[in-house]
């Protein structure tokens, strides 16, 4: 039995399986993320708010995680009692949400949705200068894809109705998404994947904590029929997905994490067409295979 466990660990751990159930990791969390994206509208129209929702969910993913933290130690390493990086990390992740809710509010959904995930550039540029070397022709290729991919999916094509604090929210969220990116594959190997998130999630709630307390939470957050969707974005939605982004970005690096965090929105509008009854259109389709071409290519180059 031991003999048997050892070997499954070393195959876990080993170059060539590793960096695809990273890829595997980061994909499943996009699903979750696009699940939590369909509920989320649920709970808006039973008149929880998006400030709520977001405060809501960076509460119970620290709980949880506080408690995974007591339970799976995060791996001994010397740990510093302070660390800026993780305070900027909790920042990213509390305002992330935050501007882009913003920019979706002044902007049509398709434009925010593209100039975020086009903080996925940033995330490939600041690896070629941590390496010093230009990226591979695979790296590059999938990014144009993703990039492409996204523009179809949302739907931007036609549409320029722009708002100057909208089109600055949006532009953050990229930043905000871009960071969290950068930062948790920083600091992964130092503090684990759920330790990351869940210093990241703590400050991240009492964020939103504080702000929340001047005004207040309404009726619909403590609404039983509401709790269950709440719980289900705090769990499912934020709590694991997050921590799967951050072990997928420890094998695969923060370049090819993000670029395969763009399934997000193929799951979106997938699961819009399934639950919701939405159309897709042709050019969506063709962005979704756009997407997921960007990923294979990312598997199949995997070293």
């Amino acid at each position: 039995m031991f003999s048997g466990g050892l070997g499954l660990a070393k195959l876990w751990k080993s170059e060539r399986y590793a960096p695809r159930v990273g890829l595997g990791a980061i994909a499943l969390a996009a699903l979750l993320w696009a699940s939590a994206g369909i509920v989320a509208r649920t709970l808006f129209q039973s008149g929880v708010t998006p400030f709520e929702l977001t405060t809501s969910r960076a509460v119970i993913a620290a709980i949880g995680l506080g408690v995974m933290t007591q339970v799976w130690p995060t791996p001994t390493r010397q740990v510093r009692r302070w660390d800026g990086r993780i305070l900027a990390l909790g920042l990213c992740l509390a305002l992330v949400t935050a501007t882009y809710y913003v920019a979706i509010s002044r902007l049509p959904v398709a434009i925010a949705t593209v100039i975020q995930f086009a903080g996925l550039a940033l995330v490939v540029a600041v690896g070629v200068l941590k390496r010093r070397q230009f990226p591979e022709p695979s790296i590059l290729g999938a990014l144009i894809a993703a990039l492409v991919g996204v523009v179809l999916i949302s739907g931007v094509s036609g549409q320029f109705q722009l708002d100057s604090l909208g089109l600055l929210a949006a532009v953050l969220s990229g930043l905000f998404f871009a960071g969290y990116t950068l930062l948790s594959e920083a600091v992964v190997d130092t503090y684990g994947a759920v330790g990351v998130m869940a210093r990241g999630f703590l400050i991240s709630s009492l964020f939103w904590g504080t702000i929340q307390l001047t005004q207040g939470l309404s009726d619909a957050v403590f609404a039983t029929a509401n709790l269950p969707g709440i719980i289900f974005v705090g769990i499912g939605g934020t709590l694991i997905p997050f921590c799967l982004l951050c072990w997928g970005i420890q094998q695969v690096k923060a370049d090819r994490g993000a670029i395969a965090a763009t399934l997000e929105p193929v799951f979106s509008a997938v699961l819009a067409w399934i639950w919701l009854g939405q159309t897709l259109t042709s050019m969506q389709i063709l962005g979704g295979m756009l997407v997921l071409g960007a990923v294979l290519l990312l598997q199949i180059r995997q070293k």
